[in-house]
């Protein structure tokens, strides 16, 4: 077996145990704690993409705005107001001011600031989300709803 063959399968095993991994996580992790781990996700990329704008690294921070942005647009899509009205006007709301602020170009606010003020907000959705776990475990469960897995994955 030459090294190439080696390290592809070394490769593939790899990518298999990850996969496997994920998908049990899938399967295993509560809507309400996948929420925070989409949150927490989005947050890192808006962090990644201010640093990048103070380093001036304009592509990076192009790169990573546009990633925050999607997985914003996937947060509200997950809560539009026609899979349940009485739940879900406000969060979409929130997620489509987050998502104006981020795509406007105006020069009145700064990114940065902007930067900071969707980081702050999105923290303390997800601390709220968070707070949802201690009120009751039972009605939370650990089991995800079904047909939301293609949403999980494109929030994750």
């Amino acid at each position: 077996m030459s090294n190439n063959s080696q390290a592809a399968a070394q490769q593939a095993y790899r990518f298999a145990g990850a996969s496997s991994q994920y998908n049990n996580a899938l399967r295993t992790t509560s809507p309400i704690a996948m929420m925070v781990i989409a949150i927490t996700r989005t947050r890192q990329h808006l962090r990644a993409a201010k640093q990048h704008r103070e380093e001036k690294h304009f592509d990076l921070e192009h790169q990573e705005k546009a990633i925050a942005i999607n997985r914003l647009r996937a947060l509200q899509a997950i809560v539009a107001p026609k899979s349940a009205p009485e739940l879900s006007r406000d969060l979409y709301a929130f997620y489509a001011r987050m998502i104006k602020l981020l795509a406007r170009n105006g020069r009145e606010t700064p990114l940065e600031e902007r930067y900071v003020f969707v980081d702050r907000n999105l923290e303390a959705l997800a601390k709220q989300w968070e707070s949802f776990k201690s009120v009751n475990p039972r009605s939370a469960g650990s089991k995800q709803v079904p047909g939301t897995r293609h949403i999980v994955e494109q929030v994750l």
